[in-house]
């Protein structure tokens, strides 16, 4: 049943070329659905109370990205440090 809404929604929102029509005769489809109504999701759940509004996704994005960031800063700070040392041991055993 969604896949049948989904390729409705899919032949709606592409773009037709007619030249036959013309801007007057668009206006007489009386059982006309706006296309923002068609892309809408569909659900056969109603839910049971009325949803929070949800956070910006900008900011979940923020979040998880300085994370990953960091993450990789103290990776390469490590790879940095062992590098060093490997370095100072190889240094050191060649003055013996």
């Amino acid at each position: 049943m969604l896949g049948a809404f989904r390729q409705l929604a899919a032949r709606a929102l592409k773009p037709r070329v007619s030249s036959t029509i013309n801007r007057s005769a668009m206006h007489t489809f009386h059982n006309h659905i706006p296309l923002t109504q068609l892309a809408l999701p569909v659900s056969l759940l109603k839910p049971i109370a009325q949803m929070e509004p949800k956070t910006d996704t900008e900011e979940l994005f923020a979040d998880s990205v300085m994370r990953k960031r960091r993450l990789k800063m103290k990776k390469h700070k490590l790879r940095k440090r062992r590098k060093r040392q490997k370095a100072e041991k190889r240094k050191q055993s060649q003055g013996k």
